[in-house]
């Protein structure tokens, strides 16, 4: 019988997300964090501050080059823009000691 922590568990589906972010070619792709996690995308870094899977809610600090941060909180299939790249959040998952958040990558260019 194994006998896994749940933080080794969360440890283990953040390690798999990340080797399938990686061997996945495709424009879509999924990230999954979890709280105080950080995550650069084109020119800017995604902060998680906090998850409520319960909720269905993350709460996310946006850094852009310079300027100042922005603060936003995110329930599901809301979207916030990094560069050329549109982030969407999929899914929430509810750990013992800890929420992870799922979220969407769009690699397709959009406007502006």
């Amino acid at each position: 019988m194994i006998n896994i922590s749940m933080n080794g568990a969360i440890g283990l589906f953040i390690l798999f997300a990340c080797i399938l972010f990686l061997i996945n070619p495709g424009f879509s792709q999924e990230v999954v964090l979890s709280m105080h996690a950080n995550y650069t995308l084109d020119n800017c870094t995604l902060q998680v501050e906090d998850i409520d899977s319960q909720a269905a809610k993350v709460w996310v600090l946006i850094h852009r080059g310079q300027g100042p941060s922005l603060s936003m909180v995110l329930g599901i299939n809301e979207t916030l823009s990094c560069g050329k790249r549109t982030l969407m959040v999929k899914r929430f998952y509810a750990g013992e000691s800890a929420d992870i958040v799922s979220l969407k990558i769009d690699g397709k260019s959009i406007s502006g």
